[in-house]
């Protein structure tokens, strides 16, 4: 009676559906209605429902905006310069809804972080909802693959057995991708990274939001699994950052731990190597599946050459027009693959600037929470993990230098960029007002 009751009240429907769109993070390729060049799927409409909850939690929603609008004002403000000069170099021409989508993914963004400030970061709400998305995505996509005569078994035992990525992309994701949009039209080849995108994002909370001072075993098992997911996946970009992700978050604990630190930091780097050592033997097995990802991260296939070409042909476009750019300018079909590239391409050199200026000052504030929270003990007082807080926004750092959509982050990129500075805001919150910290300094990072 007690959970019920909590569930119908306005911090529980907030938290309720805070938890729904941290799980659907991964289904965006669930259509509820298509608005031209703007689809409507189902976790913008959970962050359109999400931002109802909040109205009935009027005052605290506001002041939780104000104190994120506060944090993130210095980046925040440049970026939206550069989306009206954006929009105005586009104008009359077939943008494809770029402008739309950033602010619209922007207003997104802000919902959730104003959500999470709110509700004080509620590790519980975040590290459900980071199950929800990796358990629910493979709940759903079972059910589509079966629609098709396939299924996750069939899928893994196929990849196993020969190797063949492209089955599994094309006849097993891209199906289920096709058959969940209205009419079964056909969808985009880039659809796939943004899942992966929003797997990793998942996985990072559902790590960040482990309370207890132990070891995240469960967490552990996720990640494994996840990783499994984002090989299938075929993103290379996701799976380089996560190679990154993970030895980075395992170096904070170990750096921030009170007692043995060196000794455990250590013992740390050899069990890294360890793995390492491992990976390499099994990767020189003699198998179809270990021969196409060899292949894979070789980086000579069409499309590491086909980005290098899209540069080429940017460059080039922006000699013609270096001031005022060119306007929506497509190769082969395509953007350029590159935020700042397009943002000169399209808009002019002030476009670069305000882009160049929003992303060093975004970087430059990340940079600034590592190295407080790896050479002050005392600067996280949250009974989350910072070690998996820290690397949370690093893969939309990295993507928009080689993602489509002209390197704009997408929704999950932005979350995973506003959900980071939410979470600082409330740390700092709650060091400000005096709170006894609540360290783990027995903590083990996974």
């Amino acid at each position: 009676m007690t959970t019920a009751a909590h569930a119908v009240t306005p911090q529980g429907l907030s938290s309720s559906a805070l938890m729904a769109v941290l799980a659907c993070l991964p289904l965006g390729w669930i259509q509820i209605v298509a608005l031209g060049d703007f689809d409507l799927t189902l976790p913008y409409a959970m962050t359109l429902l999400l931002g109802v909850t909040m109205l009935f939690r009027f005052r605290r929603s506001a002041m939780a905006l104000r104190d994120l609008v506060g944090r993130m004002a210095p980046f925040l403000t440049v970026y939206v310069f550069y989306l009206l000069i954006l929009a105005l170099s586009v104008a009359g021409m077939p943008s494809k809804g770029i402008v739309v989508r950033q602010a619209f993914f922007l207003i997104c963004g802000m919902t959730v972080a104003s959500s999470v400030i709110a509700l004080g970061a509620n590790a519980r709400t975040m590290r459900r909802g980071g199950a929800f998305a990796i358990f629910g995505f493979l709940a759903v996509t079972e059910y589509y693959a079966r629609q098709n005569g396939l299924s996750w078994l069939i899928a893994l035992e196929r990849f196993v057995s020969s190797g063949d990525l492209n089955f599994i992309v094309y006849q097993f994701f891209r199906e289920i991708f096709r058959t969940a949009q209205s009419g079964g039209s056909e969808v985009a080849a880039s659809l796939k990274n943004a899942v992966a995108v929003g797997l990793f994002t998942a996985m990072v909370i559902f790590r960040a939001s482990h309370e207890r001072a132990v070891i995240d075993r469960r967490g552990q098992a996720i990640t494994v699994l996840a990783l499994v997911v984002l090989v299938l996946l075929n993103t290379r970009s996701v799976l380089l950052i996560a190679a990154a992700a993970l030895p980075m978050a395992a170096a904070i604990a170990a750096i921030r731990r009170p007692q043995h630190s060196a000794n455990r930091l250590v013992l740390k780097s050899l069990l890294f190597l360890a793995g390492l050592v491992t990976v390499l033997i099994i990767l020189s097995a003699d198998t179809a599946a270990i021969a196409r990802l060899e292949d894979r991260f070789a980086f000579g296939d069409n499309s590491v050459g086909g980005r290098f070409q899209q540069i080429e042909m940017a460059l080039a476009g922006i000699e013609q027009n270096i001031l005022f750019g060119s306007g929506l300018q497509e190769f082969d079909g395509q953007l350029v693959h590159n935020l700042f590239l397009g943002a000169w391409l399209h808009a002019g050199l002030g476009a670069f600037l305000l882009v160049a200026v929003a992303y060093l000052a975004m970087l430059g504030a990340w940079g600034a929470f590592v190295f407080r929270i790896v050479t002050q003990r005392d600067a996280w007082v949250l009974p989350l993990r910072v070690e998996w807080v820290a690397v949370l926004p690093l893969l939309p750092l990295f993507r928009v230098w080689i993602a489509g959509d002209a390197g704009h982050p997408d929704f999950s990129g932005w979350i995973a960029i506003f959900a980071f500075f939410a979470i600082t805001v409330v740390n700092e919150k709650t060091r400000y007002k005096g709170h006894c910290p609540i360290t783990q300094t027995t903590a083990v990072a996974a």
